[in-house]
């Protein structure tokens, strides 16, 4: 056959359409408000196209137990984070796909130091305890390239910061409420509350910006660090010395009095991302070269450096403390896990696994 012919004679026989795959996919509700015991209602929503043949399903619910109904019920006595799959298998074209999720049923009993984080477009929440960590999302807070967040325990909110959306959002510990708090803003991603003026701080491209917390105007804010071309990303206060700290992503730490005061270059030549005080000591993350970012502490007039992690993949956006166990808190962004240790950098853990990126730590002590 010619190729001349086959613009005339080629038929669907001559070159078949593969049949479409098959796709598991399935939803599912968890009454009890998410505590155990908790009833969860799977509702089976794969496409089996039909030249596939008869599908067949196998739910396995993640600690043991299995159904092999189309849209099964299912209650968990126990509280725990489980992996649920679906795996469906077709009689003609003998395909076995699979979708997994992770499940939260959270327990009714537990306490513990309330500990949050974000992956950029949404917010996770959990409790640092003696058990294994379990992190839920918070249904109704929704942003676009969320970093930072920072907690305020004067109206008892969290302040969401949203580089791509240029806002700063801000909801209850719970998520709800969650509202615009500031718009219209240039690249925000550090954050730090002064309670003794009652003033949130950010940074932007080129500078720090203020605004009252009182204040119900998105648009009200005013300059507090300008002409500042590197890019500050990490600040933190000082309350006892009156002083702001930042970082630039590529042109050291500096400080300045919360009175407007003194701007002074604290530790030159290095990049960073990330800043906390806790105590008298400065904490941040240095970019060292690509793959090799540090984790150090300098005391408040940048001497006395220390490392306290190495090995890190990607720059650290937001470093928690606990209080209660004297320890900080980090995210690798490069392989999703959130990290802890001591303030010397001692008893290094992995604390939990995400599966997502881990940025924007912040613990309510």
């Amino acid at each position: 056959m010619g190729l001349g012919s086959c613009f005339v004679s080629c038929t669907d026989d001559d070159f078949p359409v593969p049949a479409a795959s098959t796709v598991p996919k399935f939803t599912y509700t968890i009454d009890n408000d998410e505590f155990a015991p908790a009833t969860v209602t799977f509702t089976n929503t794969s496409i089996v196209p039909q030249a596939v043949g008869e599908p067949t399903y196998y739910w396995n619910f993640g600690n043991g137990d299995s159904s092999t109904e189309v849209s099964p019920s299912y209650t968990y006595l126990e509280a725990g984070a489980y992996e649920v799959k679906l795996v469906v298998t077709t009689s003609a074209s003998l395909e076995v796909r699979e979708e997994i999720i992770t499940l939260v049923v959270k327990d009714p009993n537990a306490v513990g130091t309330p500990i949050y984080f974000t992956n950029g477009n949404q917010l996770f929440q959990g409790l640092i305890n003696d058990q294994a960590p379990i992190f839920t999302p918070l249904a109704d807070v929704a942003p676009q390239a969320a970093y930072e967040i920072v907690y305020n325990a004067s109206d008892e909110k969290l302040y969401i910061s949203d580089l791509d959306a240029g806002k700063i959002y801000r909801c209850n510990t719970d998520g709800s409420d969650f509202e615009d708090f500031r718009s219209g803003l240039s690249d925000p991603i550090g954050m730090a509350i002064d309670y003794d003026a009652d003033k949130l701080y950010w940074t932007t491209g080129s500078g720090i910006q203020s605004t009252d917390l009182g204040s119900t105007d998105v648009n009200d804010r005013e300059d507090f660090v300008t002409g500042q071309t590197n890019d500050p990303e990490g600040v933190a206060i000082h309350a006892p010395s009156g002083k702001l700290f930042w970082g630039n992503y590529s042109g050291g730490i500096w400080s300045k009095n919360l009175d407007g005061s003194n701007e002074t270059l604290v530790i030159p030549d290095i990049e960073t991302g990330s800043m906390s005080v806790i105590g008298d000591r400065i904490y941040y993350d240095e970019y060292v070269g690509s793959g090799d970012i540090r984790i150090k502490s300098a005391a408040l007039d940048g001497t006395n450096i220390t490392t306290i992690a190495t090995g890190i993949g990607r720059v650290v956006y937001g470093i928690g403390f606990d209080a209660s166990e004297n320890k900080m808190y980090w995210g690798d962004r490069d392989t999703d896990a959130l990290m802890r240790a001591n303030l010397d950098g001692s008893e290094t853990e992995l604390y939990y696994q995400a599966s997502s990126d881990t940025r924007g730590i912040v613990i309510i002590n």
